[in-house]
């Protein structure tokens, strides 16, 4: 749902709500008295006297109400607050209501539309008490985070932090604080459920709390949640008096809103009523319903339980596009299973037609396939009769636009499944959607390995039709001349980022993604630092009044940052540095390098070993050997290697940015400049440790968890294959291991897909193949530069060509980002790594380890490959033409 916060303001880019021109209905008190002031800030508008400040904390109240009565509601609250001078806050406007009620919506925040911070114990009784009265009749949703106050339906109450005190956080973002009953500070711990800090009692608690701990209702039991959303949860129950399994979807009352309005409720009786309807007219055509009862202020609709797994996961478990090592026949199998489902998906949807209904939402979420990948339509929510005017709730990326249904309705059912088919073959949603010849490219990279049935690409691309204007070149272009269009390519994303600079806004210089706004917009992973790396190291040359909007930018708020090199002060300090503000940097790097978070950290991302690597960079600019020495400490005083656990990033986790492996990755370079072996060796014991991880352990194909909790392997660079074989393939550049040699090779195959949602650096294709081409550099392997240009050409799939240039969908692909993380910045380092013959592009200081080595060794006879000079091998892909590693 952040995201979808974010895109609302602007259909390009990734903007603050706030920001949103079109609000709806502004909400105000009727009458304000004289002295008091209002301001906005994000959702909210508050009210306050000049020179009275808040408290920091105290027990906050908080008012809901239906959302017809807002406005009626939030006079009543602002009458008894001005008449005692209590600051309040309340919604500012009626979109924002959305956003605050929303099916989707964070269920902490939901339901407070007015919040009020009286001073004290006493002021708080006195002012509940007014308002339990006067708004007697009115009703609203119950607060999860509260109590209700007495027999209130829309008063509630709960002890927090009334002042933005936060915890500033490793990544960047801040967790909010208050002080607990012995005065010590703690999280101000914001749950869906009612919590006091220690010490602290309840005031205004009901004599005996009612018993809310049964989990049997109306003859069902319900045995687990599936899922817990803002309008209600979901559960796999069964029938008390036959033992049947089923399923259990719950409507809290006064909220879950649809972007139609509709609450949860009002949808779900609607939907008993058309499940009803259609059970009777074709049974088998939807979940059988079984009954629909209330229960306190919830609504509860149980229909039969369909065994299956989603739509998304099946593709996930059967797709072989990212499975390098499938063959034709697994392919042959694939299309084969893909053309069943969606041809019993088209003749439910046919079916439902013609009993007059329309689906509404054919979307993966909504379609479980069973036994015999049978597959059904589940979740009838957003259904209704097919001639019903309504404003489309469908899920983002499988609802068609406006003008498609204006005529015909049952487009947007048939839609659906089209997007469905694309969800098959390779999910590019967010690029066809603005350019539909982008699909040519997914086609074209797809039949290097499969035979898609025309019948089946007719159906992914039926509202895609490739008809536009042609505005860059299509993929037999690409083949025949892959160096050209791919520096071509370069070269306009480079034009793009420059273009989105903007330093007239004051949130950020360049457009990025909501963790950006979340954590700050001047890092290296989000923000202004990223994007100027990225365009440094291309070749670009950035107008200076960019830069120094940068420095002025970081140094505002570097009181603020975390110590990091990708979120915070590090990072700032590398690039700045780089720039040839050296004072600057080196203060930056001074603060990060005494921070509190520095020494509670230890990976490459957000700690120890990434402000280490920083001061390594800074004696290759300056030559100060203290640098060296500073970094030297920092990575000494770690822990040994199996007490790591504690310091890296919660839950232990593995990969290059946060786990054992970014430690190692600063450890290669320090040893080189140090000359002290020892500290190649904790390298390799700690690569050792990584590899210890994998999963299958000794599989040929090594795959990782991203922590000891999350099992989920990806083969990335922030976490997963691809950031660990870039430590691995150094260290054995220098270290006679017989292990990291093995597992290097094996570590290639994985990176080698050209299919992965998002085409970013960090957890994109653009990642996987800045791998391959960082490996060749290194190691001379002229396989892996192959892999890489054939990873490169795969990007114009994901690319959206426009006025100022190519640009790429950030984080989420709901708008263009030019963060280095997950937008156009991290793709252009990709495009010049594979295309350049520079080094260090990517954090590394490879040229600093060579010269240092080179330094410290007699010089030994090259090989047959061509050495840079750096210890770097360019491979001769160029077959007589200007190769890919020539700029």
């Amino acid at each position: 749902m952040i995201e979808q916060t974010y895109a609302m303001a602007d259909p390009d880019y990734y903007r603050p709500v706030e920001t949103l021109a079109d609000r709806g209905r502004e909400y105000a008190p009727s009458k304000v008295p004289d002295g008091w002031q209002s301001f906005d800030h994000y959702l909210w508008r508050s009210w306050g006297r000049k020179g009275r400040p808040m408290p920091d904390q105290g027990w906050k109240v908080h008012v809901s109400a239906r959302a017809d009565r807002i406005a009626d509601v939030l006079d009543v609250v602002a009458d008894e607050c001005f008449a005692r001078g209590i600051p309040f806050k309340h919604v500012a406007a009626t979109r924002f209501v959305l956003l605050l009620q929303h099916k989707h919506a964070s269920r902490t925040q939901s339901g407070k539309l007015v919040v009020a911070y009286p001073a004290d114990e006493r002021a708080a009784r006195t002012l509940m008490s007014a308002l339990a009265a006067r708004l007697e009749s009115e009703q609203g949703q119950f607060i999860l985070t509260d109590r209700r106050f007495g027999d209130s339906q829309v008063v509630h109450y709960r002890y927090g932090s009334f002042t933005p005190r936060r915890r500033l956080q490793p990544d960047g973002t801040g967790t909010p604080v208050l002080r607990d009953g012995r005065g010590r500070i703690v999280t101000d711990r914001r749950e869906p459920r009612f919590h006091l800090p220690e010490g602290i009692t309840d005031p205004f608690a009901p004599d005996s709390a009612p018993d809310d701990t049964g989990t049997d209702f109306h003859g069902f039991a319900f045995d687990h949640a599936v899922r817990h959303s803002n309008g209600g949860g979901t559960y796999a129950g069964r029938e008390l008096a036959t033992g049947r399994k089923v399923f259990i979807k719950e409507a809290r009352d006064h909220t879950g809103l649809s972007w139609d309005g509709l609450t949860a409720v009002e949808r779900t009786r609607r939907e008993w009523d058309t499940l009803r309807a259609l059970h009777d007219a074709h049974p088998g055509i939807c979940p059988e319903p079984i009954a629909y009862f209330r229960e306190w202020e919830h609504e509860f609709l149980v229909t039969e339980f369909i065994e299956g797994m989603t739509l998304n996961s099946w593709v996930v478990a059967r797709s072989p596009v990212t499975q390098v090592e499938a063959r034709r026949p697994d392919f042959d199998r694939y299309t084969a299973d893909c053309q069943a489902v969606v041809a019993s998906l088209a003749e439910q949807v046919r079916v439902l037609h013609a009993l007059g209904y329309l689906f509404g939402d054919v979307s993966p979420g909504n379609v479980l396939v069973g036994d015999g990948d049978q597959p059904r339509l589940v979740d009838f929510e957003a259904a209704r009769g097919l001639r019903d005017k309504g404003v489309s709730v469908a899920t983002d990326g499988y609802a068609p636009p406006a003008h498609l249904v204006r005529d015909d309705p049952a487009v947007q059912d048939d839609y659906g499944i089209s997007a469905l088919v694309r969800l098959m073959l390779g999910p590019t949603f967010a690029t066809a959607d603005r350019y539909p010849r982008s699909l040519e490219h997914l086609r074209a990279d797809l039949q290097d390995r499969m035979a898609v049935p025309p019948a089946l690409w007719e159906r992914a691309v039926r509202y895609h039709p490739a008809d536009g204007p042609e505005l860059l070149p299509g993929p037999r272009e690409v083949a025949a001349d892959p160096v050209r269009h791919l520096r071509d390519l370069r070269d306009k994303v480079a034009d793009a980022l420059t273009s989105m600079a903007d330093p007239d806004r004051a949130d950020t210089l360049f457009p990025t993604i909501p963790d950006g706004y979340a954590s700050n917009t001047v890092c290296v992973a989000y923000g202004s630092a990223g994007v100027l790396h990225a365009l440094r190291h291309s070749g670009v040359i950035v107008h200076e009044d960019l830069v120094a909007r940068f420095r002025r930018d970081a140094l505002a708020i570097a009181g603020s940052l975390p110590p990091g090199l990708h979120v915070g002060l590090a990072g700032v300090a590398w690039v700045l540095a780089d720039h040839g503000y050296l004072d600057e940097a080196r203060d930056l790097l001074a603060a990060a390098t005494e921070h509190p978070l520095t020494g509670r950290r230890a990976g490459f991302a957000e700690g120890a070993a990434g402000v280490a690597m920083t001061h390594l960079s800074l004696f290759e600019h300056t030559g100060d050997h203290r640098h060296v020495d500073t970094a030297e400490r920092l990575l000494s005083a770690l822990p040994a290697d199996g007490e790591l656990a504690g310091l890296l990033a919660p839950d232990d986790p593995t990969g290059w940015l946060h786990g054992r492996c970014g430690i190692a990755w600063a450890l290669h370079p320090l040893a080189a400049v140090t000359g002290d072996t020892g500290h190649l060796d904790r390298g390799v014991r700690l690569l050792h440790h990584e590899l210890d991880r994998a999963m299958p352990a000794g599989s040929a194909s090594p795959h990782f968890p991203l922590s000891a909790t999350d099992r989920r392997s990806m083969p990335y660079l922030f976490s997963g294959t691809a950031g660990i074989l870039r430590a691995v393939c150094r260290y054995t550049t220098v270290c006679d291991d017989e292990r990291l040699a093995a597992v290097e090779s094996d570590l290639l195959p994985r990176l080698r897909t050209t299919y992965t949602v998002m085409p970013g650096l960090y957890q994109g294709l653009a990642g996987l193949g800045f791998a391959l081409a960082d490996h060749a550099a290194v190691s001379g392997d002229e396989a892996s530069a192959r892999s890489a240009l054939r990873t490169a050409r795969a990007l114009f799939k994901y690319a959206v060509p426009g006025a100022t240039g190519v640009r790429f969908h950030g984080e989420k692909l709901k708008r263009f980002s030019a963060d280095l993380w997950s937008g156009g910045a991290g793709v252009l380092l990709f495009l010049d790594q594979v295309l350049g013959a520079g080094q260090d592009r990517l954090f590394s200081l490879d040229r600093l380890s060579a010269r240092h080595r080179a330094a410290a060794t007699a010089p030994a006879a090259t090989d047959a490959r061509a050495d840079d000079g750096t210890g770097h091998h360019r491979p001769d892909l160029s077959h007589g033409k200007s190769g890919p590693w020539t700029k």
